[in-house]
C-alpha cells in the first residue's frame, strides 16, 4: 500500500474516535483520564486491522475469490456508514471506568477490522500509523471537546466518510 493511501486511512479511521472524543470531552474529562482513553484508542487501532488481515489470510486458504471488489465494498460501507452516522444525535454518558474505555475502543477500531480484512498489501507501517493518527485525534477531540460545541463531531464523521467513498472508488 502507498504512502498516500495509508495516511488517507490513518486520517479516515480516526475521524470517527475524533468526533466522539469531541462528544466526551464536553464532560470535562482529566488529563490522565483523556490520555488512557486516547492510548486504548491507539493500541486498539494497531491491533485491530492486524486481526482482520489474520482473518482475511484465513478466508484467502479456503476461497479462490478476489479481494479488490470486497475492498471497495467495504470501503463504500464504511463511507456510507459514517455518512448515515453522521445524521444521528449521539448520547454522551460519563465515562468511569476501564470497562468504558475499553467499549469506547472498541467501537471506535471496529472499521479498522475491516480494513485489515480488505487489505491485500497491509504492511506493519499501516497499524502502526492507524495507531499514532487515532492516538492524536481521540487526544485532541477530548482536549477540543472542553472548549468547543459537539456540532464539529458530527462534520469529522461527514469528513470520514467522503475519504471511505474516495478510497472504494481507488480500489475498484
Amino acid at each position: 500500500m502507498e504512502f498516500v493511501s495509508i495516511i488517507l486511512l490513518a486520517f479516515s479511521l480516526s475521524m470517527d474516535a475524533f468526533s466522539l472524543a469531541l462528544a466526551y470531552g464536553t464532560l470535562g474529562l482529566s488529563n490522565i483520564f483523556s490520555f488512557k482513553i486516547s492510548s486504548s484508542v491507539g493500541v486498539f487501532h494497531f491491533f485491530m486491522p492486524l486481526l482482520g488481515m489474520s482473518v482475511k489470510y484465513y478466508l484467502m486458504e479456503y476461497s479462490s475469490m478476489s479481494f479488490d471488489f470486497i475492498t471497495s465494498i467495504i470501503y463504500f460501507y464504511l463511507g456510507i456508514n459514517f455518512l448515515l452516522e453522521s445524521r444521528e444525535k449521539r448520547k454522551v454518558s460519563k465515562m468511569c471506568s476501564m470497562k468504558d474505555i475499553f467499549l469506547f475502543s472498541l467501537a471506535v477500531s471496529l472499521d479498522s477490522f475491516s480494513v485489515g480484512l480488505a487489505q491485500l498489501n497491509l504492511t506493519i507501517i499501516s497499524p502502526i500509523t492507524f495507531a499514532i493518527f487515532s492516538f492524536f485525534f481521540t487526544l485532541i477531540g477530548l482536549k477540543l471537546g472542553k472548549k468547543l460545541n459537539s456540532m464539529f463531531g458530527k462534520t469529522a464523521v461527514i469528513i470520514g466518510g467522503i475519504f471511505f467513498l474516495i478510497l472504494g472508488f481507488f480500489h475498484l
